[in-house]
């Protein structure tokens, strides 16, 4: 009983919580989370499209990543409240020898990202969940990463302005505006 009547108190809430809730931005930056922290910024472009640039690292390793993506947000339920996806490359920089290999310098490795996931923002913060596949077009040992899922926290530098209703002066014919 207790469980449907948070259940409910909940989907009323995000119903009626649109001003709360109701935050998209042009740039926004912070960290992201899944085998590593890395620097996550997003950048809004045209008709609901981004570019995120992701600074890779992983944890305990010398090796460093750039990730650049198109991500195609779509809203859900009410503004703020998005699922996106989307494609790019990858480069990373290996400092680190493979496991195997005690000798020679490591292999860079470039190649396709794609990328899944849902976001929301809450006034300045935005939280985003996502999956962000890798396919390997250089000589690596792992042609496809599946990478696991991952949790972004970013602050928003810069809101996108909303967009106004057209008054359709309705009620002029009626002689109600003076």
């Amino acid at each position: 009983m207790r469980i449907i009547r948070f259940c409910s108190t909940a989907c009323c809430f995000l119903l009626f919580s649109n001003a709360i809730l109701a935050q998209s931005y042009k740039t926004a930056a912070g960290i992201r989370v899944d085998n590593g922290v890395q620097v996550t910024v997003q950048q809004y472009l045209i008709h609901n499209w981004t570019a995120e640039g992701i600074l890779h690292t992983s944890v305990g390793s010398k090796d460093l990543g750039l990730s650049l993506l198109a991500e195609k947000h779509q809203k859900i339920l009410f503004r703020g409240t998005n699922l996106y996806y989307g494609a790019g490359g990858h480069y990373y920089w290996k400092n680190d020898p493979p496991a195997l290999e005690t000798a020679g310098p490591a292999k860079n490795v470039f190649g396709l990202s794609f990328i899944g996931g849902a976001e929301v923002s809450l006034g300045r913060i935005n939280l985003a969940i996502d999956w962000k596949p890798e396919l390997h077009l250089s000589e690596s040992s792992q042609v496809f990463d599946w990478n696991g899922a991952s949790v972004s926290v970013r602050y928003i530098f810069a809101k996108r302005e909303r967009k106004k209703v057209k008054d359709w002066k309705l009620w002029d014919a009626f002689g109600k505006k003076k």
